[in-house]
């Protein structure tokens, strides 16, 4: 029995097409995770900053070392169920260290901020992260990315005091909705 060639081709095209929607399906369902765990966190953490803003600071350092543990754990559970994932998991977790650690050296160039510009400093820079993933990751991505960005932007110039309630409804907020959006797609 001979195969044509035109047909062993489509059968191929058909195997990687299937694998590319299971690794989409697969990424989007962790993805989902990670990002109900940060827009409930960071909700949290501007409201605290509203509602207290002597020890915003100190509650921003819980709510990033409840994030970066949170988003270790689901990595770590997550690789368990997919053992292909564990690799992209834990680049993953070194990409949210950089992040953090060149958000930090960004902050001491730029000192003095006030605490608006703060504020909107990093949202903004981890969204700018979610638009180079759309890149590779899909359009999901990237329009969450610049969605967010565009709240956050606005919010700033229009919100006045309110800004840390915007910001918690649209930047916490958006990442829920984006992450129960995602769950829908997986």
């Amino acid at each position: 029995m001979t195969i044509d060639p035109k047909d062993a081709a489509a059968s191929l095209s058909e195997v990687e097409s299937v694998e590319r929607r299971t690794h989409q399906a697969i990424t989007y369902e962790h993805s989902s995770r990670q990002f109900v765990l940060w827009g409930v966190l960071v909700a949290c953490g501007y409201l605290f900053t509203f509602f207290l803003p002597a020890h915003a600071n100190i509650g921003w350092i819980v709510v990033t070392a409840l994030g970066l543990s949170g988003s270790f754990a689901l990595r770590v559970w997550g690789s368990r169920t997919h053992t292909r994932d564990s690799r992209l998991g834990q680049r993953i977790g070194y990409a949210q260290l950089a992040l953090v650690g060149f958000g930090l050296i960004l902050l001491w160039l730029l000192w003095p901020m006030s605490t608006r510009q703060e504020s909107a400093f990093w949202p903004t820079l981890v969204m700018f992260c979610y638009v180079l993933a759309g890149l590779w990751l899909g359009t999901f991505f990237l329009a969450t990315g610049l969605g967010v960005t565009a709240l956050i932007v606005i919010g700033y110039v229009w919100t006045g005091d309110w800004y840390p309630l915007w910001l918690a409804a649209m930047v916490g907020g958006g990442l829920i909705v984006s992450g129960l959006w995602l769950r829908r797609l997986s």
